[in-house]
C-alpha cells in the first residue's frame, strides 16, 4: 500500500489476463477502513499475527459508499437506497453526466420477494414499479394485459443444460453421452417455459447462440451442434451393445441405463424446462428422473462436489459471450460441472478426446514460465482415439493472450473436446424479462431497429450496465437512471438528448465509445429525434490530408552527395455541427414535474458459498 489512493500489486507469476482482472475489479473495502489492523500487523511476526487474527472477535466497519446512492435502511424484506444530498451529488455528475436523478424520488426501495408468484402479485397490487424477475411467458401475458404495465426482454448470453457425471458407467463412454444429446427436442424444451423468452440451444461447446460470427473461421469450424435424431441415437447405443427391453435401454452388462438429474427447486424456469428434457429421455427409454433440491444444498454441495448423476447447470453464463471475451469463462469453466470434471483434480482431469473429423493427433507444447510442467495436452492411443489432460490445457490457456495463436489453439482444443465428450447436454438459452410501470419510464426508444440492429450495445446497457462499486449483471432501476438511459414519459432521457444534440460526441467521446457508438451517426440522431419529436444537430466528421515534402542533402567525404526526399502526410479531423429538425416531427417543449416514485425492484439474494454468491448476482427470479 503506497498511500490512501495507490496500491501496488506484486505478481510472482504472470498471465496476460491480469490486466483484465484488475481493470474490471474493485476494492471492496477502502484502505483507511482496514489500515488500523495493517498497522498492528506490521509490528508482529508470523506467530504473533496468527494469534492476533484468532483474537479478533468483532470488527465494526463504518458504512461507506462508492456510488451516489447510499444504503439508508435494511430489513429482512426491504433495502432502501437514498441519493446523496445536492452538495455531494454535484461531483457525481462528473462520473454520470447524463444522470436522470432529478426526475425520480431520491429513495429507491428494493423489495426481496419469495419468487415470481409473489412478485407478480406485487406488480398487480401496485407495490412494485420495476422488476427483472424471470416470469414465465404466461405470467408476462398477464403483466402486458394489465393497464399501465409493460415489459421487454433481453438475451442474457447464457446457455443452460444438463451436466452428466462421467465417473459412472456407462456415462464415461463419449458415444453414450452424444446419443443423449441427440435424443432431446430442444424446441419442445424451450416451449415448456415459452418460446418468446426461451430459445433452443444446440451447441455442446460453450458458445452463445448468435455470437458465432465473432470467432475467426479457423476456430468457428470447431463450433458444432447436437441434432434431434432419436433414430441415430438408438443406432449409436445398439452399436455399443445396448439393448432395448420392454421400452428401456440396458447396457452390455445388463444394467438399466439410468440418469437422475438434480436441480435447484427454487429455479422455476430451470426445473420446468429440465422436466421436459427428462420426460423426453424417459420416452426414449432412459430411466430418467428429475429431483429438486434446496437451492443452497444444490449450489454449495451437490454441484461443486460432483455429487450427481446429472445436474442442471450453465454451459456458459455470460462470462465469455464472444471470441475476445471467452477467456472469462475458459479461465475456469469447471464451476459448471464441479468436481466431476475439473482441472487440477486427480481422477477428474483426464478424459477421452477426438477431433471433430474423427481423428486424433497430439498437442504437445514446450514448457514456458509459469507452466514448467509436461506440455502434453492431448496424446493419442491410435489415429482416432486419445485423451486430454485438462490440467495441462488449463495452465496453457491461462497464459494465452486473446488474439494470439495459442489462444486460438486452446479454444480449438477445448471446443473439440466439448463436441466429442459432451460434458454438458445443451438445452436452451434465455431472454431475461423486465417488467415496468409505464409511468416510470419509456425504454422503447432503445428497441427501435435503428438502434437495436445497428447499435445493440446501447440497448443491452439496460441489462449489463456497470454500476457503483462493481459490475452488476442485471441493472436495477436506480442504476439505469444514473446512466440516463430512461426517464418518465414526456421527458427525453439525457442520453437520448445528448445523441440528438451531438454533445455525446463533441463533449463526451469516451462515453460514446463506451455506449458502442464511437462515431457520429446523423441517421441515428434523426431516428432518436423523430421518436421524441425534438430537433437534432448532425455531427459530421471530415478528414483533411496535408502533404509536406522535405529534401535533405548529405555530403560524404568528397566522394558523393546523396539527396533524399521524404514525404510526410498529416491528417486533421474536423467535427462540424449544424442544427436540423427531424423530418415529419415537431418540436415540443414540456414542463417536467418531478413526481414521487418508489422504485420497487425485486431481488432475491441467495447466499450459499462462493458459487451461489455468483449465481445470486445473475438471477432474481427464484
Amino acid at each position: 500500500m503506497l498511500n490512501n489512493y495507490t496500491i501496488q500489486f506484486l505478481f510472482q507469476r504472470w498471465t496476460p489476463y491480469i490486466p483484465y482482472w484488475l481493470l474490471t475489479s474493485w476494492i471492496d473495502v477502502p484502505y483507511p477502513v482496514w489500515k488500523p489492523i495493517v498497522d498492528k500487523l506490521k509490528t508482529m511476526n508470523v506467530t504473533q499475527a496468527a494469534k492476533f487474527a484468532t483474537n479478533i472477535t468483532e470488527y465494526v466497519v463504518p458504512y461507506y459508499g462508492l456510488y451516489p446512492y447510499y444504503l439508508s435502511y435494511v430489513s429482512t424484506t426491504y433495502l432502501h437506497f437514498t441519493l446523496e444530498p445536492p452538495n455531494l451529488l454535484s461531483s457525481w455528475y462528473q462520473v454520470f453526466p447524463f444522470a436522470a436523478w432529478q426526475y425520480y424520488d431520491p429513495t429507491a426501495i428494493v423489495w426481496e420477494t419469495g419468487g415470481n408468484t409473489q412478485a407478480l402479485s406485487g406488480m398487480l397490487a401496485g407495490k412494485i414499479t420495476y422488476d427483472w424477475i424471470g416470469l414465465s411467458e404466461a405470467q408476462l401475458k398477464v403483466v402486458n394485459s394489465t393497464p399501465g404495465w409493460s415489459s421487454f426482454a433481453l438475451p442474457v448470453f447464457s446457455t443452460m443444460g444438463i451436466a452428466i457425471n462421467p465417473h459412472y458407467y456407462p456415462w464415461n463412454i463419449p458415444q453414450v453421452r452424444e446419443a443423449i444429446c441427440d435424443v432431446i427436442n430442444r424446441t419442445e424444451v424451450a416451449a415448456a417455459w415459452g418460446l418468446a423468452i426461451s430459445k433452443p440451444a444446440y451447441y455442446p461447446n460453450p458458445v452463445i447462440p448468435g455470437t458465432e460470427s465473432t470467432y475467426p473461421p479457423d476456430v468457428r469450424q470447431f463450433i458444432t451442434s447436437c441434432s434431434y435424431d432419436p433414430a441415430k441415437a438408438a443406432q449409436m447405443l445398439e452399436s455399443l451393445g445396448f439393448k432395448k427391453i420392454n421400452g428401456y435401454w440396458y447396457t452390455p452388462n445388463g444394467t438399466q441405463l439410468t440418469l437422475y438429474v438434480y436441480g435447484p427447486s427454487g429455479f422455476t424456469d430451470w426445473m420446468t424446462m429440465a422436466a421436459d428434457a427428462v420426460e423426453q429421455m424417459q420416452a426414449f427409454g432412459v430411466n430418467a428422473k428429475l429431483i429438486g433440491q434446496d437451492v443452497g444444498v444444490f449450489w454449495s454441495t451437490t454441484l461443486p462436489n460432483g455429487q450427481y448423476g446429472g445436474a442442471t447447470t450453465w454451459i456458459n453464463s455470460a462470462n465469455g459471450p464472444a471470441y475476445s471475451s471467452m477467456w472469462g469463462l475458459l479461465g475456469w469453466p469447471w464451476w459448471t460441472t464441479g468436481a466431476a470434471i475439473q482441472a487440477w483434480k486427480s481422477g477428474s482431469d483426464v478424459w477421452p478426446f477426438q477431433w471433430p473429423n474423427g481423428t486424433c493427433s497430439p498437442v504437445i507444447l514446450p514448457a514456458q514460465p509459469p507452466v514448467l510442467t509436461n506440455g502434453t495436452i492431448v496424446w493419442c492411443i491410435n489415429s482416432t482415439y486419445g485423451f486430454i489432460n485438462l490440467t495441462n490445457w488449463q495452465m496453457f490457456e491461462n497464459i494465452a493472450a486473446p488474439g494470439t495463436p495459442n489462444y486460438d489453439l486452446m479454444m480449438k482444443i477445448i471446443f473439440a473436446w466439448y463436441d466429442y465428450f459432451v460434458p454438458i447436454v445443451p438445452l436452451y438459452s434465455k431472454l431475461e424479462p423486465y417488467e415496468y410501470m409505464k409511468s416510470v419510464m419509456d425504454p422503447n426508444w432503445l428497441f427501435q431497429p435503428c438502434i437495436l440492429n445497428k447499435y445493440p450495445l446501447l440497448t443491452y446497457e439496460l441489462e449489463f450496465m456497470p454500476w457503483g462499486y462493481g459490475n452488476g449483471l442485471y441493472s436495477n432501476l436506480h442504476i439505469i437512471i444514473a446512466w440516463g438511459l430512461v426517464a418518465p414519459p414526456g421527458v427525453v432521457p439525457p442520453v437520448a438528448q445528448a445523441i440528438a444534440n451531438g454533445s455525446l460526441w463533441t463533449k463526451y467521446p469516451q462515453y460514446a465509445a463506451f455506449l458502442g457508438i464511437p462515431n457520429p451517426d446523423p441517421s441515428l440522431q434523426a431516428c432518436v429525434a423523430s421518436y421524441f419529436h425534438i430537433p437534432y444537430t448532425p455531427v459530421t466528421t471530415s478528414t483533411t490530408a496535408t502533404t509536406t515534402t522535405t529534401t535533405t542533402t548529405t555530403t560524404t567525404t568528397a566522394v558523393s552527395t546523396v539527396t533524399s526526399t521524404a514525404t510526410v502526410t498529416s491528417t486533421v479531423t474536423t467535427t462540424a455541427v449544424s442544427t436540423t429538425t427531424a423530418v415529419s416531427t415537431v418540436t415540443v417543449t414540456k414542463t417536467v414535474v418531478s413526481t414521487a416514485l418508489i422504485a420497487g425492484i425485486v431481488v432475491i439474494v441467495i447466499v450459499v458459498a462462493a458459487v451461489a454468491a455468483l449465481i445470486a448476482m445473475r438471477r432474481s427470479d427464484e
